[in-house]
């Protein structure tokens, strides 16, 4: 392997490393976290070894010694604390206090900018996304990708969950995300359906890693978002490729 390319793959690594103790801090699930990483260029093995065995996660059930309390808390139609939707609607309220300063809410409430994106985006969906969240149902990365779309297809997002018990995972919710923000330039009307769920599962996609030489050799001048526009551009207009 170029030695360019390992140093690229050592770089993404302690990206991700960084981004798990990030969320280490914020004390969120395993589950989440598994999911907020990118598995490209770090193991589900390496995440749970520097979770370590005594990571305590804030967000779950909690214990209770009485039996009898245990079954009413399970029964109750009411959100215990620390839902995932009641630390969305703390960090709403943040949002508001600080007058919507992200800087300083995340630096005096000891808060990552992107955990405080996720959450505060889940205010953005409809009540029955909101639910399936609080739930499990729904994991908060993919819900903060869906919570870019208009009512009509969150709802349609909901209905396809609860009737065909379909999970909604993280990628599923980027391409989702993708062709609603593509649609919403193009002034088309973009509707999600199970069929086009199932569509998105069985896309494929092509990662190409460039040097920094070559990113500087032909790339130097362009956006890192607008390098993949770009390359399709070129393509297109190639009559012989």
């Amino acid at each position: 392997m170029p030695e360019t390319n390992q140093l690229l793959i050592n770089y993404y690594k302690k990206e991700e490393i960084k981004k798990v103790k990030e969320m280490m801090r914020e004390k969120l699930e395993v589950g989440e976290i598994l999911e907020g990483v990118n598995m490209e260029w770090i193991t589900k093995e390496e995440v749970l070894n520097i979770l370590g065995e005594d990571y305590e996660p804030v967000i779950k059930e909690s214990k209770v010694a009485d039996e009898d309390k245990r079954e009413n808390i399970l029964n109750t139609s009411n959100v215990t604390q620390n839902t995932p939707m009641e630390i969305a609607r703390k960090y709403k309220k943040y949002f508001e206090e600080y007058n919507q300063n992200r800087k300083e809410i995340c630096k005096d409430k000891n808060i990552s900018n992107g955990t405080f994106q996720k959450y505060l985006r889940l205010n953005y969906l409809i009540l029955e996304l909101q639910e399936l969240v609080n739930n499990k149902e729904l994991g908060i990365n993919p819900a903060e990708h869906i919570s870019f779309l208009d009512t009509e297809n969150q709802t349609r997002i909901a209905k396809i969950i609860q009737n065909y018990n379909c999970k909604i995972t993280n990628s599923i919710a980027q391409k989702i995300k993708r062709d609603f923000r593509k649609s919403k330039k193009s002034d088309e009307n973009y509707i999600l359906s199970k069929d086009k769920l199932e569509s998105y599962k069985n896309e494929k996609s092509l990662k190409i890693i460039f040097t920094q030489e070559e990113i500087q050799k032909y790339f130097n001048v362009i956006p890192n978002q607008k390098i993949k526009e770009y390359i399709i551009r070129i393509l297109e207009n190639t009559q012989d490729v």
